[in-house]
């Protein structure tokens, strides 16, 4: 039987249906893998903007629940950093042009030690107890924040004893250094009594200490939210000498605010539409409150763009809140998702 070999290898017409094969198998995949890689970078984009506003929101309404702990009871006599009240409102303009609402905050947020005799030793508690001296302690700090003679000069005792540093120590930052005695303008107030000892010796070993300061939240120019504690420029959303700023989120197109107030002090907010209930008739901005001491409740709004864009929302951005609070937004027909957060806080520490 006689076999014939094919030795002319393939024509250039298979060659060329191979290449065009190949071609469209290659660019299908390509199409498939650019479109995966946008639903991904879109779908992370949304988890960060969902993520990230949502921390800024919950930092803000933690703080709000906070504000007043560890203050004293009559601001107007013991000023914190100049403040008389515990939540100062700051109205933003009314454009989206204009900077956004911004607030500050008074409270004890931060824990930065325990409480120890003056002298320091190894304490036994209960136990041989050492006695303290009224108006002298010692801080063992355990947080991230010193105590100075100057912003952060007052500090609460679990929240019961009101106190200011009138002197200590310096280091090298300008800090209370923790290994010599601080200096109290004022005795401590509250003692827990040894019940082996029959209540006649205190025992404050052990007590935390917390800083009492004044947080404000902003949005910068670069629509970044930020949180400065102490000394902030408000009008540009900065920090002056001193101050703490940290960045909370970025891309924050808004930040507004509205009050509930119980002006007439009866214990009740103000039901300012008469229907018997609290609801969003009975707030207002905060250009409105007369009385800063009389807000019992507030609202917050936090909106937030994704970093970027999905091509896929073309032109959906027309959906977006025009109108939040008092402050107007232009219709927006661009292709980045957006976040709205709106929450209503109930304060804790002011007007019981």
């Amino acid at each position: 039987m006689l076999y014939r070999k094919n030795d002319k290898g393939y024509t250039l017409v298979e060659l060329l249906i191979a290449i065009v094969i190949g071609f469209v198998l290659i660019s299908a995949a390509t199409a498939t893998y650019i479109a995966q890689n946008r639903s991904y970078i879109a779908q992370e984009s949304v988890s960060e903007i969902n993520t990230q506003s949502k921390i800024a929101h919950d930092l803000i309404a933690n703080a709000i629940k906070g504000a007043g702990y560890g203050v004293p009871a009559d601001m107007g006599q013991d000023t914190i950093n100049g403040f008389t009240t515990i939540i100062i409102p700051v109205e933003g303009g009314v454009d989206i042009s204009s900077p956004a609402d911004a607030i500050t905050i008074v409270g004890g947020f931060r824990r930065v030690g325990e409480l120890w005799p003056a002298g320091g030793g190894t304490i036994a508690c209960p136990g041989g107890v050492v006695p303290m001296d009224a108006n002298t302690i010692r801080i063992v700090y355990t947080g991230n924040a010193a105590l100075d003679t100057v912003d952060r000069r007052f500090i609460s005792i679990d929240g019961i004893d009101f106190l200011e540093v009138s002197s200590c120590t310096l280091d090298g930052n300008g800090d209370c250094d923790a290994n010599n005695d601080i200096s109290l303008d004022r005795p401590l107030l509250q003692d827990f009594p040894l019940l082996d000892t029959g209540g006649s010796t205190a025992c404050d070993v052990g007590r935390p200490v917390y800083l009492i300061e004044d947080v404000t939240f902003c949005v910068d120019a670069n629509s970044t939210l930020r949180r400065i504690r102490r000394n902030a420029d408000i009008t540009n959303c900065a920090g002056i000498a001193g101050s703490d700023n940290d960045v909370i989120a970025e891309n924050i197109e808004d930040l507004q605010f509205a009050y509930a107030v119980d002006a007439n002090n009866d214990g009740q907010i103000d039901d300012l539409n008469s229907n018997n209930m609290l609801d969003g008739g009975d707030f207002i901005n905060g250009s409105a409150v007369i009385n800063d001491a009389d807000i019992r409740a507030i609202r917050i709004n936090i909106l937030a763009r994704a970093a970027r864009p999905d091509v896929n929302y073309a032109g959906l951005g027309l959906v977006n809140p025009l109108t939040i609070e008092n402050r107007t937004h232009a219709a927006t027909s661009d292709d980045f998702r957006r976040r709205w957060w709106q929450t209503l806080i109930t304060m804790r520490n002011q007007g019981d």
